[in-house]
């Protein structure tokens, strides 16, 4: 019995020998680390207890047994981290610490026991049975030290049995289970020995022999060593992303650690949760488990043309998720802003132009009969026009500043003539300036064609916008508007507008801040000049989304200079004054007329409007009739035939979309049947949209109805014959000559 113990002493001594050098040459990482510490504690161990079996005295047993705790003392220690870092659970480095001290202060007591009692009692040498041994009584750090040790056992077993269950590579797991296995018998050895069953034999020693199989098996079989292969699983563990590999046949072959927790929360069914991988690939959906949602992808496995299964890898998206979802939710409820405020901005264009209208649409009536007038009267009107006018063009500014912000504002080219467009800017400006001491100056180049293609409604507004500003801003002196070639290429040229004014000019500090919309340089030297600040803001984003920039030189107390330049095409017939595609329409006219044939219908829910319809249509002649609502302009449009309907917006009980929609629906008939003079008639009446609301919306609701045309309060006696010469038949229309 003793030689076989002796024996197998001395095999467990070679063994760790060549396994301390083997993982010494193969050592790269921390698990590498703490497997050879181990060893090397072991080897340390077993030497020393085979030279205690072999000690022939008293001296050579003592020396023997510190040798042996040189080794014993760490065991324990580098087990229990190596557990730890397999296991992939960190540990902090002040435990680690204290840890180390403890075995320091054991392996002290155990040098020095000769000198005290704290850790044997008693040591009794004896030359009996099958080895001379030391008959020794434990003392007080014997048996703490015991405890802490089965401490570790507990713990380092109950990490080590969790760790194998949970893996799900084979290889690994396998990997695992030899490793449980070797510290499962080394520490069986330490409780047997703790119960002295075996006598004065250390069972400890046996166990570490043992263990050193397993951890061959380990290392040679299931390539513990393997830096690579350990990197993989370390990496393939810390991916936020769950990875599972099936064969063809849909069997487990590789789960990561991400993997094995969702795949235990989903039942441990493989095959249900593939189920529902392919159901979510499929429906393009992510799947969500324990309130984290998961985005599935897959890739086939192709070796040598044939398929040996899939790999399955589930992205966690929670936060990528719960930011779009909170990202939807947010444009969701910006959305609805801006609907109320295009809603709020409707409803108060309707509410401020409808009064409006009767205020300049009444204004006009009076200063049509300039004769009845004094001078005083007259001046007043002219002003309350003025106010009224100014008023309508901050409201139009709000809405264009609200159609930039919401990227909705269009540029709409079209052929146009620049000379009669800047004639028309040009009387709009004279009115402005009313009796200021000021010299309107127009200079256009003889260079720059008569007719272009463009959007001449926003260059008009732009020049009004600037000049308006010029007058506002200048006492007396000039302003000059200047157009001129810069450029010129194919059938283009680029053409630079200058508004220079004699006014009090620009700071240097404040000509950064022009443009900002509802802003207002200067605020104190200019209290009391009206305006919301929008214009050069809407300007300059009109400029912009035609292709240049709105730029300013200025002179404080000279005066300043606003340009742009922009590329207009050149329409056909440049130079010639009926230019193909740009010639003079009818309704462009400014010649007076009459339609004393002609019969329209006004549809408005307002009777001041109705009345200043009336009186603005009597010059023309034509028979007019009026309705209150859509619903009353349905009964009349049914029983009399009309040359222009013009259509209110917001009525009572049938609003003007609806009524214009219910019109064109009198035009329907029977599959089949010929369409008769009223089916004719009901299809084809101009039908003009009458509306304080300008909206883009309810303009297209009017479209969709069925509208022909458009047009704002209040309403202009120009626009107005001017929309009556476009819609009224030619027939009927007597031009004064």
């Amino acid at each position: 019995m003793y030689y076989a113990l002796l024996t197998i002493q001395a095999i467990s001594i070679v063994a760790l020998f060549i396994e301390s050098g083997y993982v010494f040459s193969k050592m790269n990482t921390k698990i590498h680390r703490y497997l050879f510490l181990n060893c090397i504690a072991t080897l340390l161990n077993n030497t020393g207890y085979f030279l205690m079996m072999i000690a022939n005295c008293e001296e050579q047993y003592l020396v023997a047994l510190k040798m042996s705790y040189m080794g014993r003392v760490w065991i324990p220690f580098s087990l229990i981290v190596f557990v730890f870092e397999i296991c992939k659970k960190p540990i902090k480095k002040p435990i680690v610490l204290g840890m180390v001290f403890f075995h320091v202060w054991i392996f002290f007591l155990v040098f020095t026991t000769q000198w005290h009692t704290l850790y044997y009692k008693s040591m009794v040498y004896e030359n009996s049975g099958l080895w001379r041994h030391y008959n020794s009584k434990a003392g007080i750090f014997h048996d703490i030290y015991s405890l802490f040790l089965v401490a570790y056992i507990i713990i380092g077993m109950y990490l080590l049995i969790t760790a194998t269950v949970k893996e799900r590579n084979p290889i690994s797991r396998k990997r695992m289970s030899c490793l449980t296995m070797a510290i499962a018998v080394e520490c069986a050895g330490f409780l047997i020995h703790l119960t002295g069953v075996a006598g004065y034999y250390d069972c400890t020693v046996l166990g570490y022999t043992i263990g050193t199989f397993f951890m061959y098996i380990a290392i040679f079989c299931y390539n513990l060593m393997d830096t690579m292969q350990l990197a993989k699983d370390y990496v393939a563990d810390e991916l936020t992303e769950a990875v599972l590999v099936v064969d063809q046949n849909d069997r487990m072959e590789y789960m990561n650690k991400p993997a094995a927790e969702i795949f235990a929360h989903c039942g441990n069914d493989l095959l249900k949760w593939i189920e529902e991988i392919e159901v979510s690939l499929e429906g393009g959906q992510p799947i969500e488990v324990e309130e984290r949602i998961y985005t599935p992808h897959v890739k086939k496995l192709v070796q040598y043309g044939e398929s040996r299964g899939k790999v399955y890898v589930l992205a966690d998206d929670t936060e990528h998720y719960t930011y779009m979802q909170n990202l939807k939710e947010q444009k969701k409820i910006a959305e609805e802003a801006n609907a109320s405020k295009s809603a709020f901005l409707s409803v108060v264009s309707h509410e401020i132009r409808t009064p409006m209208n009767a205020v300049v649409g009444m204004t006009d009536m009076l200063l049509k009969d300039r004769e009845s007038l004094n001078d005083k009267q007259e001046k007043y009107l002219k002003n309350i026009k003025n106010s009224g006018s100014a008023l309508v063009m901050i409201i139009n500014d709000i809405l264009d500043q609200s159609k930039i912000e919401a990227g909705k504002m269009e540029i709409v080219e079209q052929p146009y003539e620049l000379r009669s467009m800047t004639e028309d800017v040009k009387m709009i400006i004279e009115n402005r300036i009313g009796s200021k001491p000021i010299h309107l100056i127009y200079e256009i180049k003889e260079e720059v064609p008569q007719f272009l293609v463009g959007d001449s409604l926003r260059i008009r507004q732009i020049l009004i916008n600037l000049m308006n500003n010029a007058v506002k801003f200048t006492e007396e002196g000039y302003i000059r508007l200047k157009i001129e070639v810069e450029e010129e290429e194919d059938n283009r040229k680029k053409l630079r507008f200058g508004i220079r004014d004699s006014g009090q000019g620009i700071q240097p500090e404040d000509l950064e801040k022009l443009g900002q919309a509802f802003t207002q340089v200067n605020t104190k030297l200019n209290h009391g000049k009206e305006g919301t600040g929008l214009g050069l803001s809407i300007s300059r984003n009109f400029i912009s989304l035609m292709g240049g920039q709105l730029e300013v030189t200025s002179d404080y107390g000279q005066g300043s200079e606003f340009y742009f330049s922009i590329w207009q095409k050149v329409a056909d017939g440049v130079g010639q004054e009926s230019a193909s595609g740009v010639t003079k329409q009818a309704w462009q006219s400014e010649e007076e007329f009459t339609a004393s044939g002609a019969r329209v219908l006004v549809v408005d829910d307002n009777d001041i409007n109705l009345m200043i319809m009336e009186e603005l249509l009597e010059p023309v002649k034509m028979t007019v009739d009026t309705a209150h609502s859509g619903v009353e302009a349905l009964e009349l449009v049914r029983k009399n035939h009309y040359h222009t309907i013009f259509m209110d917006y917001m009525m009572p009980y049938m609003d003007g979309v609806e009524a214009t929609e219910k019109i064109r629906n009198l035009a329907r008939t029977e599959e089949g049947s010929e369409e008769d003079e009223n089916a004719v008639y009901f299809r084809t009446v101009p039908i003009i949209a009458l509306s304080g609301d300008t909206s883009e919306q309810t303009k297209e609701k009017f479209m969709r109805a069925g509208i022909d045309d458009f047009t704002e309060k209040p309403v202009e006696l120009g626009r107005l014959k001017k929309l009556l010469l476009k819609w009224v038949p030619e027939e009927l229309i007597d031009v004064e000559k």
